[in-house]
């Protein structure tokens, strides 16, 4: 509604102009937006013949197709500034239901409205994936940048209220996911997975081990993997390793986040699920190359939409880390030299068809089949 939305960006201005003396925009843009027409402000990112992105201050980025655009101003020529943390806390208490709280931590901002101690451990999941995240990348000498602002976490108490939210933007999708990443927000959107044991229940006040205890469980590990494997793809689109709204191979980004994506709730300082061995992963790229004798990698690194579909999903996405796997431990080198050059890639610049396998085949060779052969013997031999 124009009045909620009105509300929201006058709660950021008076925030943000606490804090700096420059215009907080440079650029505002009118668009059709679906049957209603939008006014967004912020800074343009990105342009292209197809359109535009533009960056908000609060972190949402809105691509906008060029015949879409209805009227477009320059407000200012001075430094984009994202909101600071206590104008994100109050923009988000905005646009959230009533109840929400915020909890800020070194490097997110976590909203909940459930108990606070759950907040809190998932606070400290996050910063512990962020420090791994940074730590390991770092490592393979890639500058990662620290994002500008907190990242921000959502956090609901039920199942069923985070449903109700996500339809905004999984539409029928919603009610069967764990959490999920918002390329267009920025935002983790996630639930409480104790089922409210955290919300007392006259039980007196739950503990951090206790939170451990009942997601090391077997039944919740893939619950708990799915909300960090989301959270890795915050981190590769807030720290340059990816671009949102970029031509991004699909296999490259979930076989990134699959690889990140089991953590070890024994361990309280770092993160040592990095790079295991996804057994369940494993198993269904065994059981794919045993019905899939031909070719299956020119398909991977050209088509996302095996991906999109339920019949190939959970194949897709078991491929993608059986080969971000292989090429980290077999070719790293030239997988860092790979990831870079996709790193640059800018949003809306669509490459033509064939593009994306002839830049994968200029780092790791042509001889596809080679490879692929290679993958598969690998993969066979491995143990989980």
């Amino acid at each position: 509604p124009f009045g909620s939305l009105m509300r929201r960006f006058l709660t950021s201005l008076v925030a943000c102009l606490t804090l700096t003396s420059l215009p907080l925009w440079a650029d505002e843009i009118t668009f059709q937006d679906g049957e209603a027409e939008r006014t967004v402000s912020g800074r343009i990112i990105s342009t292209h013949e197809s359109g535009v992105v533009l960056h908000e201050p609060d972190g949402t980025m809105w691509p906008i197709r060029a015949d879409r655009i209805l009227d477009r101003k320059r407000e200012s020529d001075d430094a984009f500034q994202p909101l600071g943390e206590k104008a994100l806390a109050e923009s988000m208490l905005e646009r959230l239901p009533p109840g929400f709280q915020t909890l800020e931590t070194a490097n997110y901002l976590v909203c909940y409205n459930t108990s606070r101690e759950y907040a809190q451990w998932c606070g400290t999941l996050l910063e512990r994936l962020n420090r791994g995240f940074f730590s390991y990348w770092t490592q393979r000498g890639f500058r990662l940048e620290k994002p500008r602002q907190p990242l921000v976490a959502i956090v609901f108490d039920s199942q069923e209220n985070f449903a109700e939210y996500a339809k905004g933007e999984l539409w029928e999708a919603a009610t069967g996911v764990i959490g999920y990443y918002s390329m267009h927000t920025n935002h983790v959107v996630m639930f409480d997975l104790t089922g409210g044991l955290a919300q007392g229940n006259g039980r007196g006040r739950v503990t951090p081990a206790q939170i451990n205890r009942l997601l090391a469980r077997p039944d919740l590990q893939w619950s708990l993997a799915t909300v960090v494997h989301e959270a890795t793809h915050q981190l590769a689109f807030n720290t340059g390793l990816q671009q949102r709204y970029a031509d991004l191979p699909l296999w490259v980004s979930e076989g990134l986040a699959i690889y990140f994506e089991t953590p070890d709730l024994s361990s309280s300082r770092g993160w040592r699920g990095i790079g295991q061995v996804n057994s369940m992963r494993l198993d269904q790229y065994r059981k794919l190359i045993q019905k899939h004798p031909e070719p299956l990698m020119p398909g991977l690194l050209s088509d996302d939409e095996p991906f999109r579909k339920a019949a190939t999903a959970l194949d897709s996405y078991a491929h993608s880390w059986a080969l971000t796997y292989f090429l980290l431990k077999r070719y790293p080198d030239e997988y860092n030299a790979y990831l870079k050059s996709i790193s640059e890639i800018q949003p809306l610049h669509d490459p033509p068809p064939g593009t994306r396998v002839r830049h994968f085949q200029e780092h790791f060779g042509a001889d596809l089949g080679k490879l692929e052969g290679q993958l598969r013997d690998y993969m066979g031999n491995l143990r989980s």
